[in-house]
């Protein structure tokens, strides 16, 4: 039985795919990050004003 090479396999994702999925998913983690900063930073409630 001849020992056959396998053709070369063609990559799952292209670099062209792959660099569009990092950049929709680097999208989303900063988006992610961003969304908790401004919901963690509110004021826990209205803050009463001072009387002079």
């Amino acid at each position: 039985m001849p020992d056959k090479k396998n053709p070369p396999r063609r990559p799952l994702l292209t670099r062209k795919e792959q660099t569009l999925l990092a950049f929709i998913l680097a999208l989303l983690v900063v988006g992610g990050i961003v969304h908790k900063l401004r919901t963690d930073w509110r004021a826990p409630g209205p803050v009463p004003v001072r009387q002079p």
